[in-house]
């Protein structure tokens, strides 16, 4: 259960989800081939080709996700850097959030699964709904990390929460 809510597929689920349905092979079918082309023309500026989408992060989310929103949403992208020894007080967001570590470690709690979990640099990790948590900094290295979150407009990235499990 270490990894049980980690996740970068859900950032093309929730794309495809505000941006209408998905078309075959953009979610991983394996019946038609999704590699990216190779760029035939140099980037404008200083000549060298454009960069392809590098994958940062991955993991999985074991219980099915179905994601709504009852109007407009706002899909936002931010960097965070959390240094050693930091902890990031209880919070929930009204939204959706999926994290990808891709530098040091972070420890995530989530209410009603109390079991610290540990992700690393490579690592992705999905906040449903309003679901209260907590990830801090166990490691010796400043945790960096991309943050997306998916929520209606003029909604706040989060709120504070009454902590839900006991101190680790």
């Amino acid at each position: 259960m270490r990894r049980t809510a980690r996740m970068l597929v859900v950032l093309a689920v929730a794309a495809a989800t505000v941006a209408g349905c998905a078309q075959p092979g953009q979610l991983g079918d394996p019946a038609e081939d999704t590699a990216a082309p190779a760029p035939t023309a140099p980037a404008a500026g200083d000549g060298s080709p454009p960069r392809l989408p590098q994958l940062l992060g991955s993991g999985l989310v074991e219980d099915p996700l179905q994601i709504r929103t009852p109007g407009p949403a706002v899909y936002s992208v931010r960097t965070a850097s959390i240094p050693p020894g930091i902890a990031i007080g209880w919070a929930l967001h009204p939204g959706t959030e999926t994290t990808i570590v891709t530098a040091g470690s972070v420890t995530l709690q989530l209410e009603n699964a109390c079991d610290p979990v540990t992700y690393e640099a490579g690592d992705a990790l999905f906040i449903p709904d309003a679901v209260p948590h907590t990830l801090r900094n166990d490691g010796d290295t400043t945790a960096e990390l991309v943050v997306a979150y998916l929520l209606a407009p003029g909604a706040p990235d989060q709120l504070s929460a009454p902590a839900a499990c006991p101190a680790a």
